[in-house]
């Protein structure tokens, strides 16, 4: 008679790694974990080689409002760096708030449902940077500068593309709106 084995754990991948990492940052930034358990749980993350270990790390932690079906998304980062990137659904708003931290938001493959996006940022000694696809229509007026600056790096909008909307106030802080930047590939030519 022989017994039948489970199935080995799935292996985590590196997208695997960054999403749990994102998930115990967002929480560091919102106060549910210290200094400590965050060092700790990152250590966790990027040793672990199975989705299980990357489970376990983060379990008693609900990411806050990243359902498909939110029509908001709250950021909280406070002496950290929040990012989303790869395949994230994007609410039809995205609230940052930052203080001595950097926030990056990746729309390049994003699941995007909205005909407009609006990012309402609130940061102090911050930076946000959103990377935007081609053709989308980009609104970055509605920002109040207190000694910062906002810039739109992105190119000229497509008839019927996405308009994304930029809110709220940076102080000492800065809102950067740009398109993916090409990989250069270099190599060293000595000369003897």
């Amino acid at each position: 008679m022989s017994l039948e084995q489970p199935p080995p754990e799935r292996r985590a991948s590196d997208n695997d790694r960054e999403q749990a990492a994102s998930m115990v940052q967002e929480a560091h930034g919102d106060g549910r974990l210290d200094f400590e358990e965050l060092d700790e749980r990152l250590t966790q993350i990027y040793s672990a080689k199975t989705q299980l270990e990357l489970r376990t790390a983060t379990a008693d932690l609900v990411p806050v409002a990243h359902g498909s079906s939110a029509a908001e998304m709250v950021i909280r980062a406070k002496h950290s760096a929040q990012k989303r990137e790869g395949s994230w659904q994007v609410p039809e708003r995205v609230v940052a708030v930052a203080e001595h931290s950097s926030v990056r938001l990746d729309f390049t493959d994003a699941v995007v449902r909205w005909r407009e996006i609006q990012v309402d940022a609130r940061i102090k000694h911050s930076s946000v940077v959103m990377i935007v696809p081609p053709g989308w229509s980009i609104n970055i007026d509605e920002v109040d500068m207190v000694h910062g600056t906002a810039s739109n790096k992105a190119g000229t909008p497509a008839p019927g593309g996405v308009r994304l909307r930029v809110t709220g106030e940076a102080r000492h802080g800065s809102i950067v709106v740009r398109h993916a930047r090409k990989r250069r590939w270099w190599w060293p030519w000595y000369r003897k």
